[in-house]
């Protein structure tokens, strides 16, 4: 028998963000985020999951 399992992790870092408030500092980690400019590496783990999904025989 073949069975789906969904394995997912939490990771984390931290990045400093020169700005002149908190919510621009924010707006900003944001933005570098998802142009790539901050990226998260292996390592930080913080949690693991393995979820089991649902399959025909249930």
């Amino acid at each position: 028998m073949k069975f789906e399992i969904l394995i997912e992790e939490t990771i984390s870092d931290t990045f400093y963000v020169d700005a002149e408030t908190r919510e621009k500092a924010l707006s900003l980690a944001r933005e570098k985020y998802r142009q790539g400019a901050f990226m998260l590496e292996p390592g930080h783990l913080l949690d693991v999951k393995f979820i089991p999904l649902a399959t025909d025989e249930e």
